[in-house]
């Protein structure tokens, strides 16, 4: 669940496209974004969505199924009655990485599954930098780091109106923002780790693995950011193996990572989904039933 501007992307139970377009101030429904397929300008349903561009005009799309990315401008979401057009990227892209959210016109971040530091910078096909520890690395010290990155497999959320970007943990909570310096260099600008994951490392002649424990706590159930606040729907209960969790609580945070407020809603929430400048908040419930919630902020 995705908001760009006043148009909220769901994704769609159907075989030909990958989102439902909504207009959650008006409860309108759209049409459907994001044609199911490899084909140019085709998604699977494994996809990260980031804006980048001075005003966020542009959405980037990476696509972990296909190991590819791919640009749309927002405009496309306007009209979805047909395949949007988009800009390809040309480079090959790691077949570990997970996470590849574009910063600006020329560079992406990337978090890859093949050990080392976790941060890594791309400059087209070239990897230029790499930086950053796992949150509380030191105590796993006889822990392969192919352990570790599987362990924690950070989400990105980009700022939708400049290069910064959030990382967090889902088995854990721990966040780090990440930004361009004025020489284009990546730096870690802010941290707050609170607790490592936990997980049992195993490792043989053909698999690596790290199962995640039962009494891990996930921290973030689901986490949101507009250009000035980050959100986090927050749940310090062990997981126990239950996919479905939720909270009524979210933690509110500024791009350095200092608490704002805490919102405590009338509605418990699996997903959560924010307007770039603070207007609303948008919650989805994953019962079996289409539960969509809208929570003013203004």
């Amino acid at each position: 669940m995705y908001l760009v501007e006043d148009k909220l992307l769901i994704n769609d139970d159907g075989l030909d496209y990958i989102y439902r377009l909504i207009e959650p101030v008006e409860d309108r429904y759209l049409g459907k974004f994001g044609r199911s397929g490899q084909g140019p300008c085709e998604l699977s349903a494994s996809v990260f969505l980031n804006r980048y561009g001075s005003n966020g005009e542009n959405l980037g799309i990476f696509d972990a199924s296909q190991i590819r990315f791919q640009s749309f401008p927002v405009s496309s979401l306007e009209d979805s009655s047909e395949t949007a057009n988009c800009e390809p990227y040309l480079y090959s892209i790691n077949g570990l990485v997970t996470q590849y959210v574009k910063l600006d016109s020329i560079r992406f971040l990337a978090f890859s599954l093949d050990g080392g530091q976790p941060y890594n910078l791309y400059r087209g096909a070239e990897n230029v930098q790499s930086l950053g520890a796992y949150p509380f690395q030191a105590d796993f010290q006889a822990v392969p780091v192919m352990n570790l990155a599987l362990a924690y497999q950070f989400d990105f959320f980009k700022n939708p109106k400049n290069p910064k970007t959030l990382s967090t943990s889902p088995y854990s909570f721990n966040m780090d923002v990440l930004e361009l310096n004025k020489n284009g260099e990546l730096e870690i600008s802010a941290s707050r780790h609170y607790w490592p994951t936990l997980f049992d490392p195993s490792e043989n002649s053909s698999r690596v693995s790290s199962t995640i424990l039962p009494d891990a706590v996930f921290g973030n159930i689901s986490t949101a950011v507009s250009t000035d606040k980050i959100y986090v729907l927050y749940n310090d209960l062990p997981w126990n193996n239950d996919l479905f969790q939720t909270s009524s609580r979210i933690l509110v945070y500024d791009w350095s990572l200092n608490p704002v407020e805490i919102l405590d809603l009338d509605q418990a929430l699996s997903r959560i989904a924010v307007h770039e400048d603070d207007n609303y908040l948008m919650g989805y419930v994953d019962d079996g039933k289409a539960n969509l919630f809208r929570f003013d902020l203004r």
